[in-house]
């Protein structure tokens, strides 16, 4: 049994390595050049955000889990670049929205595209049983990470 749980933690590992490495890559020969993996991600969670109405400084902290100090820093950055802007609400002044400029939304259709591609590959591969084991075992897995 030890085997078996060596070679699932070497999987987990060696699984997010390869998913960040491809993203990595995938932003380098495209023409999202000057955003890292974790800005691309940020971007991934305003636009998210911003369809559910969910895009407050808070609300985008708690998604990526990071604390508010760290997305105030990367929207900065994001903001300089030009993906993203930051803007009080209108009706509650306290409130900071972050909203995707248009070049935010064309680097954050890219990136989906490249998840779909990601996700129809292992899709094609799989039988319909094998298909629902594994998103059941990845179900498990992230309830163990989000801690629920």
């Amino acid at each position: 049994m030890d085997a078996d749980r060596a070679q699932l933690n070497r999987f987990l590992v060696e699984v997010f390595h390869d998913v960040m490495r491809l993203e990595a890559q995938e932003l380098l020969k495209g023409p999202f050049k000057n955003l890292s993996v974790s800005e691309m991600h940020v971007i991934e969670a305003v636009c998210d955000g911003q369809a559910k109405k969910e895009n407050t400084m808070a609300a985008l902290a708690a998604r990526l889990r990071v604390s508010a100090g760290s997305l105030t820093i990367a929207a900065k950055t994001l903001e300089q670049k030009g993906y993203l802007t930051r803007q009080r609400s209108k009706t509650d002044r306290r409130r900071v929205l972050v909203l995707p400029t248009s070049l935010g939304e064309k680097a954050y259709e890219v990136h989906r595209a490249f998840h779909r591609r990601m996700v129809d590959s292992v899709f094609a591969q799989l039988e319909a049983g094998e298909l629902e084991a594994l998103t059941h075992a990845l179900e498990v897995l992230h309830r163990f990470f989000s801690g629920s």
